[in-house]
């Protein structure tokens, strides 16, 4: 993988605590209050980072009208599709 192939930092913090998260509860969603202050971004930056992999199809987020919302990662997808 060529280094401007690879993936920031930043998405590699939050994929690894989703899919920690997601073993520890059995894929109930986290909180992107707690998601943020694990990951240490800020909102704004987690949020942009997370509608990127919202797009990519690797993780589902639920965002409220009083700003809070939370996130879960979405099962790979079926080879056999």
């Amino acid at each position: 993988m060529e280094a401007e192939d690879a993936l920031p930092p930043e998405v590699l913090a939050i994929i690894g605590e989703l899919q920690a998260d997601h073993e520890r509860s059995g894929g109930v969603p986290l909180s992107l209050a707690r998601l943020s202050k694990r990951t240490q971004l800020r909102m704004s930056t987690l949020r942009r980072f997370l509608s990127a992999l919202e797009e990519a199809g690797v993780a589902r987020v639920e965002l409220n009208e009083d700003g809070t919302g939370s996130v879960q990662l979405l099962p790979p997808p079926d080879p056999s599709s």
